[in-house]
């Protein structure tokens, strides 16, 4: 039992799918920024608050 049906185009989803990837990549890519600036923030503040400390130290001997 073979139908045989005339080869027909398919839809073409290369835009969606190429906007689809922009926006994951948009995503992750804000992600990782965020990630690493939250990390920056945090050793640049331990870093500072070390720094104020010696100058304490340092001041009242």
């Amino acid at each position: 039992m073979s139908h045989h049906r005339p080869i027909q185009a398919v839809e073409d989803y290369t835009d969606a799918f190429l906007g689809t990837l922009f926006v994951f990549l948009f995503m992750g890519f804000w992600v990782i920024a965020a990630a690493v600036g939250y990390v920056w923030v945090a050793v640049t503040a331990y870093g500072l608050h070390h720094f104020f400390k010696w100058i304490d130290r340092v001041k009242n001997g």
